[in-house]
């Protein structure tokens, strides 16, 4: 198999834990009173445009001019009303971001799940005991170069290997009212383990009851992040089946399907 055979050896990103995310409720209020100002300018400005041309514009244009002149604040009131039960929506649900406890997952638990994926894989690949130590370095740099790709295209920061409510993702990002795990895997077949499933299901249904508690309100999206190297047919393969499996999650989820020389070249090699 040689998804590992142009693996070069990376340094390990370090890891960037943001602080409490930016509060919005400034940026909401400067908004709505530019809103505010600008429809009060409007109406003047038509105002002193209809005292300007009353005496040239007949019965009907009166008539039509007058009823602009009170449906117009009216409908932009409900606009100003619809933003600000929006975005109040959003400043209640980042008001319980205190609430939650990040936790760091141990080294321990870390090297533990590390060791199963690296197992699960070394089956498949039926590879010599003495190259688990490569297959694991492989998987490590692959991991955190799906984890730079992802961050480099969202540029939001997010937190590296973190336990929610008991679940372990590689990556979480909070964005106002949703929030993110990632779960990132190496795949090296045209399917996905039906254990790998079952344990990224149970993951986020356990997110979901923890942010449930301490985030009401929140919206949670599950981002698996699949690396691997496969020709075409195998990709499409992969993709078909991947949508199948996950489509009865708990949560909403998206798939990105990453190739592991793609990111070598990217980010790893001159």
């Amino acid at each position: 198999m040689d998804i590992f055979s142009r693996y070069t050896n990376c340094g390990h990103m370090s890891q960037k834990i943001p602080g409490k995310p930016l509060k919005t409720s400034d940026a909401t209020k400067n908004q709505l009173t530019i809103i505010v100002g600008l429809i009060i300018i409007v109406v003047a400005a038509l105002a002193i445009a209809f005292g300007l041309a009353a005496a040239s514009l007949t019965t009907l244009q009166k008539w039509a001019f007058i009823a602009g002149l009170i449906v117009f604040p009216f409908f932009s009131i409900a606009i100003i009303t619809w933003l600000i039960l929006r975005h109040s929506r959003k400043l209640v649900v980042s008001s319980g971001d205190d609430l939650i406890e990040w936790e760091t997952i141990t080294p321990e638990k870390q090297k533990r799940r590390l060791n199963v994926e690296v197992r699960e894989l070394s089956k498949i690949l039926q590879i010599d005991p003495d190259q688990l130590s490569d297959l694991r370095s492989a998987y490590v740099v692959a991991e955190d170069l799906a984890l730079r790709k992802i961050q480099n295209e969202t540029n939001i920061p997010m937190m590296r290997k973190i336990d929610v409510g008991g679940a372990d993702f590689d990556a979480v990002w909070v964005d106002k009212d949703l929030v993110t795990c990632v779960d990132v895997t190496f795949v090296v077949t045209p399917n996905v383990d039906q254990a790998r499933v079952n344990r990224v299901m149970r993951k986020a249904a356990t997110a979901k009851a923890a942010f449930e508690k301490s985030r009401q309100g929140t919206k949670i999206r599950l981002l698996l992040v699949i690396v691997t190297q496969l020709d075409a047919g195998q990709d499409a393969e992969l993709r078909a089946n991947v949508k199948k499996t996950f489509s009865p999650t708990p949560v909403d989820v998206d798939v990105r399907f990453l190739d592991f020389l793609g990111l070598q070249k990217t980010y790893a090699e001159d």
